[in-house]
């Protein structure tokens, strides 16, 4: 496939309410969805349909959002499958419905606690991300189906021997790249994360992240939401304004080229438009 670009999109959302009041208008928001996902699209080889966890949303299922693309928009589209969001049989179920719908892909992803204020709760039955895989793929196997499989990196753990651990088995178990977070803000936080997945003789399997902050406040706001610790040069960036910020994730896509590295993972955080614009 060359330099592998995917990009990460929101599915149709809609505002939860528990009363009867509040039309929920299902055709608008699947149009909208798929107009966005057409603007990403030329810049995109896999677009990543992500899980939104908001308390204030409900989201259409990601499966029927990443078949929505293939159908009507002939986009190669990969639903996110929170594995703790299901027990062993809807699991399993649920990839057997991606590889029946033809998807190119699926990724993977462990998810985190749900909070006690959610009112919901996490599945455990499996004992790990690449337990879960591995029963996916003798499920792709069975249906002789050409799914690709995705999954989680946290490159700022390959330092340990834990992390690349999981990371190969990972690996083993099917994954045909992982994606990276925390992202990779700067040229500084480059050159230590290309370190990191070099030393761990990851270089050809992990497409690290490009994630667009706004401020100094959206930095902050995102360290506290998703636990990251993000480095002092992004701070620094951060400081300067959007521009600045915006100017370093540009590099970044071009050094991640330029390099050789495999591809690059981006998240639009809702705004599809930024795949153009960095990496075009």
């Amino acid at each position: 496939m060359g330099f592998v670009r995917v990009v990460e999109i929101f599915p149709p959302l809609f505002p939860y309410s528990g009363r009867e009041d509040g039309h929920i208008d299902l055709g608008d928001g699947v149009r909208r969805f798929i107009d966005q996902a057409r603007r990403a699209g030329p810049f995109a080889d896999i677009l990543l349909v992500a899980d939104v966890k908001n308390p204030k949303l409900l989201k259409l299922s990601t499966i029927e959002a990443a078949a929505l693309l293939k159908e009507r928009a002939r986009l190669d589209a990969a639903p996110v499958l929170v594995v703790r969001d299901f027990n062993r049989r809807q699991f399993l179920s649920a990839v057997l419905a991606c590889l029946s719908l033809g998807l190119g892909h699926l990724m993977f992803a462990w998810g985190d606690d749900y909070p006690a204020r959610a009112g919901s709760a996490n599945v455990r039955d499996f004992a790990s991300l690449a337990q879960c895989m591995r029963e996916a793929a003798l499920l792709r196997k069975r249906a002789a189906a050409p799914t690709g499989f995705l999954a989680p990196v946290n490159v700022e753990l390959l330092s340990s021997r834990g992390e690349v651990a999981r990371a190969r088995d990972r690996l083993r178990a099917g994954a045909e790249y992982l994606l990276a977070q925390p992202p990779t803000t700067d040229p500084e936080s480059l050159e230590r994360h290309q370190k990191l997945i070099r030393e761990a003789m990851l270089q050809d399997r992990v497409l690290l992240n490009v994630f667009p902050f706004k401020d100094s406040r959206d930095v902050r706001e995102c360290e506290s939401y998703f636990g990251w610790s993000l480095p002092p040069s992004l701070h620094k960036i951060a400081r300067k304004g959007r521009r600045a910020l915006f100017e370093a994730e540009k590099e970044v896509v071009g050094s991640v080229r330029s390099r050789g590295l495999p591809g690059i993972y981006l998240n639009t955080r809702g705004n599809p438009r930024l795949a153009e614009r960095l990496l075009s």
